[in-house]
């Protein structure tokens, strides 16, 4: 739907989290196209596939991605290739299915000591630096654990003025939207009625005069008719309509 007028919202970027979690198959034994991504081909989105345990990298393809949607408002795609190191669950053993690549799974060193090494050698932090982040976070996820255990949510918590405003209107207090059966009359003529010029196939006049027929005796008003009466009473009203289906 990308580029469909009434759908598109001007470009949306996709992430899709590869760690190859289909691992009881190969991709050419699970689907026609290489690459997750192949979808994206149909649209002609930009696809990016990058290394997950490059930091640098995975940062340079989202800010091109971001300002590729920004410039061009058009779908791009990140294919962010990594890797899952345990199965599903704890039940779940995926050397059964695939030991071969867990073997390397299991020599991989982790994304986040890469780039704490990397940044070692770059200058940018030393090791007391590294230990007292680590320390800070640990402190952080501890204190959030031992809340977790007495905090208590209320209902209340998650409600949002928008939806609160809705749920509050009263049925018993909303105008009534009907209108005149004179009103109805008048645009059902209009509608109903084919220009006097011009040649009509012989099955759409049979339907347009079997509507004004029913709008003139009030019987028979078919679902189509119905619609386009609402439709056209809106309209009149200063109401703009989307037909979107």
């Amino acid at each position: 739907m990308q580029d469909l007028k009434n759908y598109t919202v001007g470009g949306t970027i996709h992430v899709i989290v590869n760690n190859q979690i289909g691992f009881t198959t190969t991709p050419n034994k699970a689907r026609s196209g290489v690459y997750s991504t192949d979808l994206a081909k149909a649209i002609n989105a930009p696809i990016f596939h990058v290394n997950a345990d490059d930091l640098d990298s995975v940062h340079h393809v989202f800010k091109i991605a971001a300002e590729y949607r920004q410039t061009f408002n058009h779908d791009v795609v990140i294919d962010l290739i990594g890797y899952r190191k345990y199965g599903h669950n704890e039940l779940d053993q995926p050397s059964f299915t695939q030991p071969f690549m867990y073997q390397q799974i299991a020599k991989m060193t982790p994304v986040a000591r890469i780039y704490e090494q990397k940044l070692k050698d770059d200058g940018v932090v030393d090791d007391d630096k590294i230990n007292a982040l680590k320390a800070n976070i640990r402190k952080e996820l501890e204190e959030g654990y031992v809340q977790s255990k007495s905090l208590e949510y209320k209902s209340e918590d998650w409600k949002t003025e928008e939806w609160q405003k809705i749920k509050t209107l009263d049925v018993k207090q909303q105008k009534n939207s009907g209108i005149p059966v004179e009103r109805v009359r008048d645009i059902g003529t209009k509608i109903t009625a084919l220009p006097s010029s011009g040649e009509f196939h012989r099955l759409v006049k049979k339907i347009f005069e079997a509507r004004s027929k029913s709008i003139s005796t009030g019987v028979d008003i078919d679902w189509g008719t119905a619609e386009a009466l609402a439709f056209a009473s809106l309209i009149e009203d200063g109401f703009q309509v989307r037909i979107s289906g």
